[in-house]
């Protein structure tokens, strides 16, 4: 089986129906989403209409909780306060129906994988972080304690496309666009976001798992960005950053730089351990 794994959307209906598109020509079995279908953008009826019409598996994310008033934006920065409170008034009934039967995790057993929006840790949720190999293993230990049946998860919210496997009690980070997955390892893997990508590259990012291959292939597609953000301009959900946000996002951008180059280097002196992670 071919699985399309996608992941925050963000009510961007120009970023969807370009990777929509990409998935029917890729001739996939079945695609899953992992939550924040919702929130940001401007179109969050159309986005949550096209993914009821084709039976998408979807579970929660935590802008999906938030738009319908299971939870309240605390930890939202502006924008996405903003953009929460403008859905609310929104979503039709419907929708809002669609969106608070949501669960929080989804396992596929025919695939043999399961679905989070964020971590497993403490508890499977919708708001949490998961960036370091540190809170990877504390993921994989609940993972594996829980679903022992399976060794893939998929996951979303950091909105980057990412991996990590647990093999031999080792946490390595694995670089898309290709991960090969081995015999007794373990994998945390995020496809990145449909609709709003955070990784320095404004395509649309999902990835496609074959299960028979055990293989995971990520895809960048570009979509028509202007038609997007005028749309979310007119509904007055785009302000200004603050400088404090923009440094803030500064450092954050160096602090992947340097991630990077330090996992190049660590690379580079054992790249013999490489062959079998992923292939590039």
């Amino acid at each position: 089986m071919r699985y399309a794994i996608i992941s925050d959307v963000h009510a961007n209906m120009e970023a969807l129906t370009a990777v929509l598109q990409k998935i029917e020509a890729e001739g996939i079995n079945r695609i899953v989403c992992l939550g924040d279908v919702v929130g940001y953008h401007a179109d969050p009826n159309e986005c949550i209409e096209v993914i009821r019409e084709r039976k998408i598996l979807c579970i929660a994310g935590n802008h999906d909780r938030a738009a319908t008033g299971l939870k309240e934006p605390i930890r939202f920065g502006q924008a996405g306060k903003r953009a929460i409170y403008w859905t609310r008034g929104q979503l039709t009934t419907e929708s809002k129906q669609f969106l608070e039967s949501l669960p929080l995790t989804a396992l596929v057993n025919d695939g043999g994988f399961l679905m989070v929006h964020a971590s497993l840790d403490p508890e499977p949720n919708e708001e949490i972080y998961l960036y370091s190999e540190g809170q990877a293993r504390t993921n994989f230990q609940r993972f594996r304690a829980l679903w022992p049946e399976t060794n893939v998860c998929f996951f979303g919210h950091t909105h980057r496309p990412m991996g990590f496997e647990f093999r031999d009690e080792r946490v390595e980070e694995l670089d898309p666009p290709r991960i090969r997955l081995r015999t007794g390892a373990s994998y945390l893997i995020n496809p990145g976001s449909v609709g709003q990508p955070r990784d320095s590259d404004p395509r649309a990012s999902f990835l496609i798992f074959d299960s028979d291959r055990q293989l995971v292939q990520f895809h960048r597609v570009l979509f028509d960005t202007n038609a997007c953000y005028r749309k979310t301009e007119q509904a007055g959900l785009i302000y200004q950053e603050s400088f404090l946000s923009r440094s803030e996002n500064l450092v954050q951008r160096w602090l992947e730089v340097g991630k990077r180059l330090r996992k190049r280097i660590r690379c580079g002196r054992n790249s013999w351990r490489g062959a079998g992670g992923t292939d590039t």
